[in-house]
């Protein structure tokens, strides 16, 4: 995939004539083996850890009620040593790529050492605090080793230990703060390591970890309150993205991902703000009036997506992302009062927005989200119908209207404003 982006890349500076055609011949073969080498070695190696590691689980398996524990203990050990061995091995040979799989097998023989222990020696405890262990375990190699398998499986496992801690624990487990620091921690050698793959687990362990605190929170109060705090805050953070993909690159160039990702959060959490307000189940629904935490929490962070218009040339996007968190707000105001198509109406702007700021960034990937978006939300419309087809249709016609005349007024007035004597 890298390969493939980079030969793009090499025939578009040939086309704009910034290298030579023999110049961008040299670089595409040059490409073409590298990506070909470690293509086949990269199979070749996994191939052979995956066997590696089901022959020793099953040989483990058929033997293990007649092995003592200590023995059982001692294969464990020797499993996790001669992995790392291995790898240390192949690191020094300079294969990266084995070296790697082998430090992902031992981090896996760990797992399995963690459970078989509390098995063995009948420890009682939740079982997600064994997935805790083993998250710790592994990221302590992956550190130690500097592999990327390592740390993305160690970003996993904590994903799955927090999910776990909120879906099963006992007690109020909302907005679980133990997953905080282990989050931030694996986050920041994901950026010291500027590994793209592993940065996308982080970004989907935040939003599994932010998704399940709102909608546990929402749940037990019926109100939707910290999420719409979430959806003023994301959109600050939208703002600050696109200020950093023009400037500084902090994300070190993951600001369109992270843009994707954050979106990704914004119509999911319209989607669980759709589902408390269609279905009222023991009191389970929306509240007749909107706290005043919602408003006070706009002001500063419509300041803060503000902001970035000072610092970059280009101020629409940030402009926009300050008035979406004041149209939050308002569309608070209109789903707690029951007006209808209150929540489907911002998901359609909200879309446009994706739209148009996909096409301003040249983020295909964030329009394209916002199309699909916007299809979903009409598809909901017109099978829900809940207010009777004439309402529906009253807001074809009023969504359709305001199209055009985004898409058609509003641009040639802003075009022929200079024009006027």
């Amino acid at each position: 995939m890298l390969a493939s982006r980079t030969a793009r890349q090499v025939e578009d500076w040939k086309a704009r004539g910034l290298i030579d055609a023999p110049t961008a011949r040299a670089l595409l073969d040059d490409i073409g083996a590298a990506g070909a080498g470690r293509s086949f070695a990269s199979v070749a190696v996994w191939l052979g850890i995956t066997c590696l590691a089901f022959g020793a689980m099953t040989f483990v398996a058929a033997n293990w009620d007649a092995m003592p524990r200590l023995l059982r203990m001692i294969a464990l050990g020797s499993g996790m040593l001669v992995s790392y061995i291995a790898a240390g091995v192949l690191h020094r040979r300079g294969n990266i790529g084995g070296a790697e799989a082998f430090v992902l097998l031992g981090c896996g023989i760990f797992g399995a050492a963690v459970m078989l222990t509390g098995q063995m020696y009948h420890l009682t405890g939740p079982p997600q605090e064994g997935v805790l262990h083993w998250a710790i375990g592994t990221f302590a190699a992956a550190i130690a080793t500097g592999a990327v398998g390592a740390m993305g499986l160690a970003m996993m496992l904590a994903t799955l230990w927090t999910a776990m801690v909120m879906v099963l624990g006992d007690g109020d487990t909302s907005f679980h703060a133990g997953f905080v620091p282990l989050w931030a921690a694996i986050t920041a050698c994901v950026w010291w390591m500027r590994t793209r793959a592993v940065a996308h687990l982080c970004a989907i362990g935040a939003l599994v970890w932010l998704g399940f605190s709102i909608a546990i929170v929402a749940e037990r109060s019926g109100v939707f309150t910290s999420g719409f705090f979430a959806l003023m805050a994301t959109f600050a953070a939208v703002s600050l993205v696109i200020l950093s993909a023009r400037s500084v690159r902090a994300l070190r160039g993951f600001e369109r991902e992270a843009t994707v990702y954050l979106l990704v959060f914004v119509f999911g959490m319209l989607a669980l703000l759709y589902t408390m307000d269609i279905f009222v189940i023991d009191g389970f629904g929306m509240p007749g009036a909107v706290p005043t935490v919602i408003p006070l929490a706009a002001l500063p962070l419509a300041a803060l997506a503000l902001a970035p218009a000072w610092i970059a040339a280009e101020k629409f996007d940030h402009v926009l992302a300050a008035v979406w968190i004041g149209v939050t707000v308002s569309a608070a105001y209109a789903t707690a009062r029951g007006v209808p198509y209150a929540v489907e109406a911002f998901a359609l702007a909200i879309s446009l927005w994706a739209i148009r700021m996909g096409g301003r960034q040249g983020w295909r990937a964030v329009t394209a989200l916002g199309y699909v978006a916007f299809a979903v939300t009409v598809v909901v419309i017109y099978t829900a119908a809940a207010h009777g087809l004439l309402g529906t249709s009253l807001f074809y016609l009023g969504a359709g209207a305001l199209l055009l005349i985004g898409a058609l007024v509003i641009p040639f007035a802003v075009a022929n404003r200079g024009r006027r004597p």
